[in-house]
């Protein structure tokens, strides 16, 4: 884990104040550290998994925000990872089932009945992603599920610089990773 004074941000993303002004104390100041739990693959054709990341917490003096800082690949408000998402939309635009997508995206092994025909989380990353809310990927409003996952999919496997014949969730994971 990387020390207090080398994970602080430069700026604080709410009120762009300085974290380190010259001449003055600092803007951005620990607040210690927390547990965050990461679900998915950690890497692209891995089998998914339970980890639990430490992520550092700072506060901002100016509008008293507070902050966390992690390791890339963290979605804020998701359990899943960054990688894992983009893993799962790629495997949905490709024709996999929801169940399929779930069966390699979450470590959960016991599921509802609902669970084995149809995975509401992926249809809860399709939406978040088609109105931007995901990655930040501007996306063509669709009643089909399936082509906003193809165009974020691809969005996200071009960030991870991707050519004609690579394989798409590789990429798509990748670029995830980058966005989140």
């Amino acid at each position: 884990m990387p020390s207090c004074a080398s994970a602080r941000p430069a700026r604080c993303p709410c009120c762009d104040a300085a974290a380190r002004p010259i001449g003055g104390r600092l803007g951005v100041v620990g607040h210690g550290v927390a547990e965050r739990q990461h679900l998915g693959p950690l890497g692209p054709g891995e089998r998914p998994g339970l980890m639990t990341v430490t992520v550092r917490r700072y506060r901002c003096r100016a509008c008293r925000a507070v902050l966390v800082v992690g390791p890339a690949g963290l979605v804020r408000g998701r359990w899943y990872g960054g990688g894992a998402i983009g893993a799962a939309l790629a495997r949905y635009a490709r024709g996999d089932s929801s169940a399929d997508v779930r069966a390699a995206t979450s470590p959960a092994v016991v599921v509802g009945g609902s669970a084995r025909e149809r995975w509401i989380t992926l249809a809860r990353w399709i939406d978040a992603a088609e109105t931007g809310r995901l990655f930040g990927v501007a996306c063509v409003a669709s009643e089909d599920r399936r082509r906003v996952a193809e165009h974020v999919s691809l969005a996200l496997a071009a960030r991870a610089g991707r050519h004609f014949g690579e394989d798409l969730v590789a990429k798509a994971f990748e670029g995830a990773v980058i966005a989140a």
